[in-house]
């Protein structure tokens, strides 16, 4: 590959990362010395999705990256962020075979996102499962929420709380309070 900003073609390797899904090269242009990255993604014909309806189709990281973007709507997510989890995603559906069903597809997104950021995992579960009525999509919040225990620190507080231990039972669960003014 040329060089992205002189256009030389000589540039020496530096590093190299290998996943299940792709090589990162990091380079060195040796006409102007700017370091600059490369990604090769692996292209798998085999890997497949299995609709509701029957029908299959490539699995399609772009596509997951832009339902993740649309429920992340307005949460001013990083797009960084987003291409992470989506290939987190990718490298643990495509390791478990060939093939996978939308719905599990589905379920693994949402399990991932319910550690990361609560409102996305709504807004996603909303539109990926089927809810027969509002009562069972706020069931699953009660339900979702009684067990979410992990709050990121970059994630924004609408209050200011303290999270202690929880004293008052066996287990080891945090409680969430919230301070006094």
């Amino acid at each position: 590959m040329n060089c992205p900003n002189c256009e030389s073609p000589q540039n020496k390797l530096q590093d190299i990362a290998v996943s299940t899904t792709s090589v990162q090269r990091e380079k060195l242009c040796l006409q102007c010395g700017l370091e600059f990255i490369t990604i090769e993604e692996f292209i798998s014909d085999t890997f497949l999705v299995r609709k509701k309806d029957g029908r299959k189709e490539r699995f399609n990281k772009e596509k997951l990256f832009n339902s993740l973007a649309h429920a992340a709507h307005k949460k001013h997510a990083v797009p960084d962020a987003l291409t992470k989890l989506a290939t987190e995603v990718e490298e643990q559906v495509v390791t478990q075979g060939n093939e996978i069903e939308s719905r599990l597809l589905a379920e693994v997104v949402m399990n991932r996102l319910k550690r990361v950021d609560m409102v996305t995992y709504i807004r996603y579960a909303a539109s990926y499962r089927a809810f027969v009525s509002a009562d069972e999509l706020l069931d699953d919040i009660r339900t979702t929420l009684d067990n979410f225990t992990y709050i990121p620190p970059e994630q924004p507080l609408l209050f200011d709380v303290d999270v202690v231990p929880n004293t008052e039972s066996n287990n080891s669960e945090t409680v969430i309070r919230l301070q006094s003014s």
